[in-house]
């Protein structure tokens, strides 16, 4: 059982598309170079420091781009940049915090790390960078009132929640570094990874319309880092759950930023009495599962590690039940525990919810049950039920000669290509679209070809049948046309017309 547990732990780790953080974390840093160049149209002093930023390495560029106050601003950059919405934000900061942050790539820390009061760290030295600790002076600092505005603006936004943050004691970092240590000798290979999109841990008090709460991760406004009560850290197996759970929720945030995961937003209740989204119920299945190997490991080797950090029964009296804890594990009550949660959501992502995911994200519920297949049975009670309206059209009989169809001239492209692919932005319109191998191809193809003519050069590569091409490329084409990455062109159009430069 031990063997199975760390070919579980590996398997997580190993999918190239959802499994591998440092291509997940590759893919979002060209996505922030990509927005950065975007951005630079409008604004020399990025321009001016774009080749620096091209110039950094991938451990470097992870350390820039993985900085709290950088990545806020950033986000804030893009959503203003999509939306043309008005924010409180200043956006002149963002030159600002990339200017500071690039003007620093050579020291230890990060422009927001360094800005701490103690230079408290915990976890292991990945990548040459260990997790810092919130510990913010009183004395008010541009980087340090930046990083309060942040906290101000962003702790879960829409969720009605609130932080206090606390400032931390030696005794509290070293309990937090033993859970780390615990996380670790556990579960290897799922630390490693998620300890990869974790860059900080703030202590803080915390509450929702439900009452205090144990952990949270933030949103866009504070990225890259969790938030844990300082009272659970007493406990190191349930804060090594908490440290994990809010990390895996981390290494998926950074996955669907550059990967859509929902086609339909939709709120649902769940048998154990909470009515969430669709996202947020894709978000806990995604953890519900890294979190079953944890608790695997605990059953199976927990005895081990009892000496150095006592037996999780020593600290049930001062445990709060929750549906991960490996701790306070007495309820019997339906659904009070993570890994029925997660037997059900995966049900119902493969069958009732299908229809709101992305052909992306249903190959990834897909994946993630076989990856936990070998400790729980996931096999579907009941058949799958068939898709809903928000699945992808059914393609037409038979591909036009009438409509051709060109790239948008007006396109800013970034191309990734061992990766095989290609972020693009219409730079009238912007908003940052990432395109996979297929679609690229698609893209590239549509040089005032008709669709029939798309459909022949693309079972020509792809070495199939017209027929088969045309029901794989009509989803594709559709969605470049409504992206407007791709412009339909009369027959009548001379040949260069919507031709991309």
């Amino acid at each position: 059982m031990i063997e199975l547990i760390k070919q579980v732990d590996a398997g997580l780790q190993s999918h190239d598309e959802f499994g591998n953080s440092q291509q997940i974390i590759r893919l979002n840093t060209e996505r922030y170079k990509f927005a950065l160049a975007v951005l630079a149209r409008e604004d020399a002093q990025l321009q001016g420091l774009l080749p620096a930023v091209e110039r950094l390495d991938e451990r470097v560029a992870d350390r820039l781009f993985g900085d709290v106050l950088m990545r806020a601003e950033l986000e804030a950059a893009i959503e203003r940049m999509e939306t043309a919405a008005e924010t409180a934000r200043d956006g002149g900061r963002l030159a600002w915090c990339l200017e500071r942050n690039v003007a620093r790539v050579a020291e230890p820390t990060s422009l927001s790390a360094a800005a701490m009061a103690r230079d408290f760290v915990v976890g292991p030295q990945i990548e040459g960078r260990r997790i810092w600790v919130w510990d913010l002076p009183e004395a008010s600092e541009p980087v340090a009132d930046a990083l309060r505005e942040a906290l101000r603006l962003g702790f879960m936004p829409g969720g009605h929640c609130e932080a206090s943050l606390i400032r931390p004691t030696p005794e509290l970092v070293a309990q937090l570094d033993r859970a780390c240590a615990l996380l670790q000798a556990l579960v290897p290979q799922v630390a490693h990874s998620v300890f990869q999109h974790l860059h900080s841990v703030a202590l803080a008090h915390m509450r929702n319309e439900r009452g205090p709460m144990l952990t949270a991760s933030g949103g866009d406004s504070t990225p890259c880092m969790i938030f844990i009560a300082p009272e659970e850290l007493a406990n190191p197996w349930d804060t090594a759950v908490h440290i994990m759970h809010e990390a895996v929720h981390l290494k998926l945030s950074d996955m669907v930023r550059t990967s859509a995961a929902v086609i339909h937003e939709a709120m649902v209740t769940l048998p154990w009495g909470r009515e969430i989204s669709i996202s947020n119920c894709l978000f806990a299945f995604h953890a519900y599962v890294h979190l079953q190997v944890f608790r695997a490991a605990v059953e199976q080797r927990g005895a081990e590690f009892h000496d150095a950090f006592g037996a999780p029964q020593t600290y049930l009296s001062r445990t709060r039940p929750h549906a991960m804890s490996v701790v306070n594990t007495a309820s019997t009550a339906p659904f009070s525990r993570g890994h029925e949660r997660m037997i059900y959501l995966g049900e119902q992502f493969r069958t009732a919810w299908a229809g709101y995911l992305t052909p992306s994200a249903r190959r990834m519920v897909e994946w993630l049950c076989q990856a936990i297949e070998p400790l729980i049975d996931m096999s579907l009670a009941a058949p799958r039920a068939p898709e809903t309206a928000h699945s992808e059209s059914q393609a037409r009989t038979e591909p036009a000669a009438s409509v051709r169809y060109a790239k948008n001239p007006k396109l800013q492209l970034r191309p990734v290509q061992d990766r095989g692919i290609l972020f693009a932005a219409d730079t009238s319109l912007p908003q940052i679209r990432k395109l996979n191998t297929p679609a690229w191809l698609m893209f590239e193809l549509c040089d005032g070809r008709s669709e029939r003519d798309l459909a022949q050069a693309y079972a020509q590569i792809a070495g199939i049948g017209a027929d088969s091409a045309w029901r794989q490329i009509e989803p594709m084409l559709g969605n470049l046309v409504a992206s407007g990455l791709v412009l339909p062109i009369r027959e009548t159009a001379t040949s260069q017309e919507g031709r991309a430069a």
